[in-house]
């Protein structure tokens, strides 16, 4: 019988089946279930973060949906929730930022220019990974390696003949590996948790009021321009000049800072929800692979940035970390890190990658259609 499968369709040991279907997700939406939801996130994050667990607000709650999932019972977060989650963790790192931190700013490009080497090392590590020992194709490989721009990079899998299922479980797999891997090898390089957020004097009622109008407004006006993480964005900019001219004297209080990171967290964990976990089981080796090259590749560029222009260890490694633009800006602000420095450095990568990958692509395409049997 000849085999039914496409010719760029490799499979590594253990991964002989590639998914029957387009998308690795199915599911219902509605207000009931993103209410539940929210709620199991709640109780995920607030028992990490009072467990003492770093970074434990978002990392319980990605977990705990993630696995709420995994039993079908995870509704996914709309784009109404997902806004004010962005507007509440915008606001609230643009409160973290302090004109101190701007002495920093001389080792942005620099620093920048480091981070663009690592991502494409990053990228040919990840990929190498995953055509040589994995035995994946090469467009399959490249999309899944790519750190970011994931809707982007759904979009055009099934036109570069990818395998789209695949492309998902790395893409969506690597924040869950981020979000838990990298506040703990922080912790552990610098031997307690990096100035908490607790105890700092909060802003006037009237003040943060005025401050969320101003985010939320300049949020809605980078979504009205299309750029990603654009509500984001916006209320961090906001936020962080109101703050750092002093405007506002103080921190958004923690409880809000809490719901914002477990709202992040909820989201991420909801895309989880209809996944086809029979492919995530049967790919699981070849995504860890690839998932480990990038971070392990990240790990080594964010030790020489540090050492080369004197930033702390975990600023770098979580400007550098592969992906997740909100989750690593949340995780830097539960952390205590710099979150001008890690904004800086995530956003330059969404452009980068923005602006570069539809011409990779695009010649790539080209490439495989020259290739193809019968085309002039």
């Amino acid at each position: 019988m000849p085999d039914s499968r496409r010719p760029d369709d490799h499979t590594a040991p253990g991964d002989e089946r590639p998914s029957k279907t387009p998308t690795p997700w199915t599911y219902k939406s509605g207000p009931s279930g993103e209410a539940v939801t929210m709620a199991v996130a709640l109780l995920g994050g607030m028992g990490f973060f009072y467990a003492g667990v770093p970074g434990g607000a978002i990392s319980g709650s990605v977990l705990s949906v993630a696995l709420m999932s995994y039993f079908g019972a995870a509704t996914p977060i709309g784009n109404l929730m997902r806004l004010v989650a962005m507007a509440i963790t915008g606001v609230s790192i643009g409160s973290a930022i302090e004109p101190a931190m701007l002495r920093n700013v001389a080792a942005y490009p620099v620093s920048i220019g480091i981070m663009v080497v690592c991502v494409i090392c990053v990228t040919l590590a990840s990929m190498a990974v995953s055509v040589l020992i994995s035995r994946w194709s090469k467009p399959t490989a490249l999309l899944a390696a790519v750190p970011g721009s994931m809707a982007y990079i759904l979009s055009v899998a099934l036109s570069m003949k990818a395998d789209l299922p695949r492309v998902a479980v790395v893409q969506m797999s690597r924040v869950i590996f981020l979000v838990v891997l990298l506040p703990i090898v922080i912790v552990m390089e610098s031997g307690a948790h990096l100035a908490p957020l607790g105890g700092k004097v909060t802003d006037p009622p009237l003040v943060l009021a005025l401050t969320t109008v101003a985010a939320v407004a300049l949020g809605l006006v980078f979504v009205r321009l299309r750029m990603g993480g654009g509500m984001l964005f916006g209320a961090m900019i906001a936020s962080g000049i109101i703050h750092a001219t002093g405007l506002a004297p103080g921190r958004v209080p923690m409880p809000i800072m809490l719901v914002g990171q477990i709202m992040i967290g909820a989201w991420a964990g909801s895309r989880f929800a209809g996944f086809d976990w029979n492919l995530f089981g049967r790919t699981i080796l070849s995504s860890t692979l690839a998932i480990g090259a990038s971070m392990i590749v990240s790990f080594v560029f964010a030790a020489f940035a540090a050492g080369l222009l004197d930033m702390p260890f975990g600023a770098t490694l979580i400007a550098y970390a592969p992906g997740g633009l909100e989750a690593m800006m949340v995780l830097a602000l539960g952390l205590g890190i710099d979150p001008l420095f890690v904004s800086a450095h995530h956003f330059s990568r969404y452009f980068l990658i923005n602006f570069t990958l539809p011409l990779i692509i695009g010649w790539l395409m080209k490439r495989e259609n020259a290739k193809a049997p019968g085309i002039e």
